[in-house]
């Protein structure tokens, strides 16, 4: 996640980011992921969540950083990391701005339909961190839910109960707005009556592969469950004439 979402709401749905949650969704993607994987590469998992792919992946054989803004999500993903005797460095930072470095990472993932944090002018800037943090031949996988078809999942029906970390929250669909290509949503905690109103932005596939094509070529994109996961290349840099 990104500054401009509130972080409660996050915190209040730890609980559906932690391992026994994910299991079958890692599951899911391991098969596409290992051939872009090899042991020892360096890895960032941008807004990484409680941390279970992060740990996943180091199991896996790499040398990973997870970063994420919410800090309930973080604490989960470090007590995940001692649980399981993981070495991963989880970093408490907003994407858009912490300093990924240049040319360090092997790869780089982005997983849970995160990108509708990113107003579309952030995208780029998003994309162009990618792009200088990854290695020459690194790749880039990107995990998203067709924007169009999660609008219509969350307008029908306007209101929805979700089991939080310790209370039920209630999860409404205020509107959609055409000119800025987001949807409102208020989340209200029961046990304390706290809300939250946060603002998700649409991404579908061509939108995504036409911003991200400046930098990246589409090496292929996977039809999930109910969601696509897009792998890129990074480019070569054009040479200055």
């Amino acid at each position: 996640m990104t500054q401009d979402q509130p972080i409660a709401p996050f915190d209040w749905f730890a609980n559906q980011f932690t391992s026994k949650r994910r299991e079958e969704f890692v599951a899911r993607i391991y098969p596409y992921m290992k051939a872009y994987l090899k042991a020892g590469d360096r890895l960032v998992d941008l807004c990484c969540g409680a941390g279970s792919i992060t740990v996943f992946l180091e199991e896996q054989g790499a040398q990973v950083t997870g970063i994420d803004l919410a800090p309930g999500l973080i604490a989960l993903a470090r007590q995940e990391a001692t649980d399981r005797r993981a070495k991963a460095d989880f970093v408490q930072a907003n994407v858009l701005t912490y300093p990924l470095g240049e040319e360090v990472y092997d790869l780089a993932v982005c997983f849970g339909n995160a990108i509708t944090d990113f107003p579309h002018q952030s995208f780029p800037q998003f994309r162009d961190r990618v792009f200088d943090a990854l290695k020459p031949g690194g790749h880039f996988i990107l995990e998203y839910i067709d924007g169009l078809t999660r609008v219509a999942l969350m307008s029908e029906p306007k209101e929805v109960v979700e089991q939080g970390v310790d209370s039920q929250i209630v999860r409404r669909f205020i509107e959609y707005d055409p000119a800025t290509s987001a949807y409102k949503m208020v989340y209200r905690r029961r046990s304390t009556n706290e809300t939250y109103e946060a603002v998700e932005y649409v991404y579908v596939g061509p939108l995504i592969r036409l911003l991200m094509e400046v930098r990246f070529e589409l090496v292929q994109s996977i039809r999930l469950d109910r969601s696509f996961m897009d792998v890129y290349l990074k480019r070569r840099a054009e040479p200055f004439l």
